[in-house]
């Protein structure tokens, strides 16, 4: 598979030799941080040859700048994925998404009709990508699901959402064209808000169909510059996300109009179309 950037033309493939499946390990190393301890080829060699997959995005030099992982589960028609990275300097190329959308048509012609992974529910850009353009959605929520950890998720516990990717549906048949466009969601009530750049006033029990969580807007500078600020978001949104996944809300779309946030929606009411 390949496509074109403003950086040049690149190619989404299956990892093939020994020395790719060190560059993975790198690209974990580069991503996460030199503190964090990357999946090893010891493993990911294996998890390729029973029936995982490894791919990576590379420039025509054969330099690898994304990679994507993801393992099968007890179900055969599920997959997890349970990583995606692109280098720094290659963001904002669109990377990241042709490697998720090369995952689904990867799953598809082995039967695989659903993937899901867990993502740091703070992380606007992700939640960019996972719900805006890949269509996932969402209705569980892990309090520290790894626990303590190093590198750029040091600090903070390591809540996480778990994204459900129905890959056959028609909502993310649509979206592998093009995403809906952003618009906001003025009809939502929301449950936060932002007050320079602080979470405020938190709603727990709102009588609405449909709310919005809102979010800062770089979490990941925000856990280094100011550690108690980030905690207190994500205190605040563990809070809210809890709660409103009791009462039968699922996560369904994400939006930037007026800042980053969340939409949740009573899953009554939720089209999946």
């Amino acid at each position: 598979m390949f496509f074109a950037t403003s950086k040049g033309q690149f190619e989404i493939r299956e990892l093939r030799t020994i020395d790719e499946m060190v560059a993975a390990e790198t690209i974990q190393t580069q991503v996460w941080g030199l503190e964090s301890i990357p999946h090893p080829k010891e493993i990911l060699i294996p998890i390729q040859h029973e029936g995982g997959l490894l791919a990576g995005a590379f420039t025509i030099e054969q330099e690898m700048v994304g990679l994507i992982f993801g393992f099968p589960t007890r179900d055969p028609a599920c997959q997890h994925s349970q990583l995606l990275a692109t280098l720094e300097a290659w963001r904002g190329q669109g990377i990241g998404a042709r490697l998720k959308w090369f995952q689904r048509d990867w799953c598809l012609e082995r039967g695989v009709r659903h993937v899901r992974w867990t993502v740091d529910p703070l992380r606007a850009a992700n939640a960019e990508l996972n719900i805006r353009h890949l269509g996932g959605i969402s209705s569980t929520y892990f309090l520290d699901y790894y626990g303590a950890m190093q590198g750029i998720d040091a600090g903070a516990p390591t809540d996480r959402l778990l994204v459900e990717w129905h890959i056959a549906s028609k909502r993310v048949e649509s979206r592998a064209n093009s995403a809906p466009r952003d618009e906001g969601f003025p009809d939502a009530q929301p449950a936060n808000e932002v007050r320079e750049g602080r979470p405020a006033n938190p709603r727990l029990g709102l009588d609405s169909p449909r709310i919005l969580i809102r979010l800062p807007e770089n979490f990941i500078k925000l856990s280094k510059s100011d550690p108690d600020l980030a905690l207190a978001w994500r205190m605040q949104t563990r809070e809210l996300f809890v709660d409103y996944f009791a009462r039968g809300f699922l996560l369904s779309e994400f939006t930037r109009a007026g800042g980053p946030a969340y939409l949740l929606e009573k899953r009554t009411t939720y089209d999946e179309s």
